[in-house]
């Protein structure tokens, strides 16, 4: 039943095979738990936010379209939980960024790239959380402009300004920095 495809498992889910739901979990657990993580900066929130994703994928499973990629549909549901998650806190979040382990140093990894790396983790915190959702999508979980604009419910062309206006702010907050 592992070598299905997602969309196959929503369908057999769809049928009442809850174990669909068990390998999609397995499949989508640490790439969901590190975009939450990454677009709130809270592991807490983002334990939350992956169960949260789990529950809507089975309370909403006959809302999808087989005719539809199954991924999109997921981070659709997860980039909703997030606008909730802020909607309902009504505050940007300061962002924790203890649970970034620190890179032990050996001979591959220079001083200088941790530093860049910590800066850059610090730059991408200082973007709201729509920005850094846009940019984890798009760079992180590599998802096409359309995987994109199907997730947030924008057209492709509105996908690619949002991406383009988040770097660019990225990019001032960077631009003082040595990277």
């Amino acid at each position: 039943m592992t070598d299905l495809t997602d969309e196959s498992l929503l369908k057999t889910l769809c049928n009442g095979e809850i174990k669909s739901l068990g390998i999609l979990y397995e499949r989508y657990k640490g790439i969901l738990h590190n975009y939450f993580l990454r677009v709130t900066g809270d592991q807490e929130a983002s334990n939350d936010l992956l169960m949260a994703t789990f529950e809507r994928i089975y309370k909403y499973r006959h809302s999808y379209e087989s005719r539809k990629k199954v991924r999109p549909w997921i981070f659709q549901i997860a980039s909703n939980l997030i606008k909730d998650h802020y909607k309902k806190s009504k505050r940007w979040v300061s962002i924790n960024t203890s649970h970034y382990k620190e890179e032990t140093m050996n001979t591959e990894v220079s001083m200088d790239r941790v530093a860049r790396h910590k800066k850059l983790h610090k730059a991408l915190h200082q973007l709201k959380p729509s920005q850094r959702n846009i940019i984890s999508m798009y760079y992180l979980l590599e998802m096409s402009y359309q995987d994109i604009s199907i997730s947030e419910n924008i057209s492709v062309n509105n996908a690619r300004i949002k991406i383009c206006r988040s770097l660019k702010k990225l990019k001032e907050i960077l631009k003082d920095s040595d990277l």
